[in-house]
């Protein structure tokens, strides 16, 4: 025979009401919070998994929104090449060179070189514009503006980075480079004896330049700490690679479409509108080759506007496929954190109803005291 005692009694009683209010509590607490559980401890696997989701959700928004900022500056530069190309190509520098290839603009031919240098002059100012705060065709240097205009008396010469793109001394490209504070680069820092980077050498550099950024297709590191460039973005614009490309043809002209503008508005400049007479700068033929040369390097020029429209269209497709990762983990993550309100509301009803239920017993099973019974 079992004897249960008065205190055995209120003892269980009291342990099973905290645990009711205990059940009640969390339910209530879990319907205002909407959450299936607050604490690691509280489930580890899910917790471990929430973990998980909300890294790689971290991750795609960032991914997301370097996509973005890259795309506007691709959007930018193609809006800079269209105009580029319909106006300021055609306007300032295709229609004055024509003209000025017609003998009855004889008499004006110097004015039509003032033309075309001024037009070389705005198209630099064109290929020096920003995004934000980063210039758009400076390569992987996005601080400083690439391109300027370098005079040396009847001479232009269009520089990049501060080297000349277009100067016909072949010393210029084999003498060492020197920055704008004067000072030299050596070809290997760790080992001086190899000497210092020749301005050739620098232009080779800057043109093998890249600018990766991480949009979500992979971003990964070689042994050497090099990313491997089939997993990131490159969002360096050369302008180099813009406008024709660094050096000279095999006739000693430049390749680039503003250095042949300025080589044109020189022999046109030259010309004596007086006596009619070419200068020293060049004679007819020159001017003609020239232009015929410049018409080339527009579609040289027309290609990569082609290309910066082809990467945009690469970039938001790659934000759609972004968004898209970012819904499907965010529904994950939703389905683990957060809890299922009708079940809630079910749980917090019998969580209630137990609660009641508790306190109802408690009424038959705590003792009345001497003042109970007085009553």
């Amino acid at each position: 025979m079992i004897r249960i005692t008065t205190h055995s009694s209120l003892y269980t009683y009291q342990k099973n009401l905290m645990k009711s209010s205990n059940q009640l509590y969390s339910a209530m607490n879990q319907l205002m919070t909407k959450r299936n559980f607050d604490t690691y401890a509280a489930d580890p696997a899910a917790a471990t998994r929430a973990f998980k989701i909300h890294s790689s959700l971290n991750a795609t928004n960032a991914q997301a929104a370097n996509n973005t900022t890259v795309y506007n500056k691709f959007c930018s530069a193609w809006d800079l090449a269209d105009d580029f190309l319909n106006k300021l190509s055609q306007d300032l520098a295709e229609t004055p060179m024509i003209g000025g290839l017609n003998d009855p603009n004889a008499t004006v031919r110097s004015t039509f070189g003032d033309i075309i240098l001024s037009g070389a002059e705005s198209m630099v100012q064109s290929l020096n514009s920003k995004y934000g705060t980063d210039y758009i065709f400076g390569g992987a240097d996005t601080q400083n503006p690439p391109f300027a205009i370098e005079t040396d008396g009847d001479m232009h010469y269009l520089t990049y980075r501060g080297i000349r793109l277009d100067d016909p001394d072949a010393a210029y490209y084999a003498a060492e480079y020197k920055d704008a504070d004067g000072n030299t680069v050596p070809r290997d820092p760790s080992d001086t004896s190899k000497g210092n980077m020749t301005n050739q050498e620098m232009l080779d550099k800057w043109n093998q330049e890249h600018l990766y950024v991480d949009i979500g297709i992979g971003f990964e590191l070689d042994k050497d700490g090099n990313v491997i460039e089939s997993t990131a973005f490159d969002s360096a614009i050369r302008g180099t690679d813009f406008i024709g490309g660094t050096g000279f043809d095999e006739d000693g002209d430049p390749k680039n479409i503003i250095s042949i503008m300025l080589r044109t508005a020189e022999v046109f400049k030259d010309y004596d509108d007086n006596t009619m007479t070419w200068g020293p700068a060049g004679d007819y033929a020159d001017a003609q080759r020239l232009v015929g040369k410049f018409q080339a390097a527009q579609n040289v020029v027309s290609n990569q506007h082609t290309a910066l429209d082809t990467k945009a269209k690469y970039l938001e497709t790659n934000q759609s496929q972004l968004e898209s990762t970012f819904d499907a983990l965010n529904n994950e993550r939703q389905s683990i954190e957060n809890i299922d309100e009708v079940e809630a509301i079910l749980t917090l009803s019998w969580a209630q109803t137990s609660y009641n239920a508790a306190l109802q017993v408690g009424a038959n099973v705590v003792p009345q005291s001497l003042m109970d019974y007085l009553k």
